[in-house]
C-alpha cells in the first residue's frame, strides 16, 4: 500500500514527465551548441512550456492536480542542470552539437513513444 505522500507525488509526475524534462535539455543544448543567448533561450523555452500547458487545457486534456505546474517546472530544472553539466564541460563545438543532436533525437523518440501510448489508451498517458 502506498502512502498518501507517495500518491500525491505520483500525481505530479506521469508518463509525459520525461518528454517535458527532455525539452529543457534540448533547449539548453541548443543554446550552448549554437551560442544562443541563454536568457533568450530560457525565456523562449518557458513561454513554449506555458503555451503547451495552455493548449492542453484548451483541448481538455485531463491532468492530475499540480501536474501542469510540474510540466512547466521540469524543463526549467532540466535547462539549469544541463547548463551546469554541459556548459562547464571542456567540449569542442562539434561535441556540443553532437549532444544537441542526441538530446533532440531522444526527445523525439520519447515523444513518439508517449503519443503512441496515448493513442493506444495506456492509462499513464491519458492524463
Amino acid at each position: 500500500m502506498h502512502s498518501p505522500h507517495l500518491r500525491r507525488l505520483r500525481r505530479l509526475f506521469d508518463g509525459w514527465s520525461v518528454p517535458h524534462f527532455l525539452f529543457g535539455v534540448v533547449a539548453a543544448t541548443a543554446a550552448i551548441a549554437f551560442s544562443w543567448s541563454l536568457v533568450t533561450t530560457f525565456v523562449a523555452m518557458l513561454v513554449i512550456a506555458i503555451a503547451w500547458e495552455y493548449f492542453e487545457r484548451r483541448v481538455e486534456i485531463r491532468e492530475a492536480f499540480g501536474n501542469p505546474w510540474m510540466d512547466i517546472v521540469l524543463p526549467v530544472l532540466a535547462f539549469g542542470c544541463t547548463l551546469l553539466l554541459v556548459d562547464q564541460a571542456p567540449l569542442h563545438q562539434e561535441e556540443h552539437i553532437g549532444l544537441f543532436v542526441s538530446a533532440t533525437g531522444l526527445f523525439l523518440f520519447v515523444n513518439a513513444a508517449a503519443w503512441k501510448a496515448r493513442f493506444e489508451k495506456d492509462r499513464d498517458f491519458l492524463g
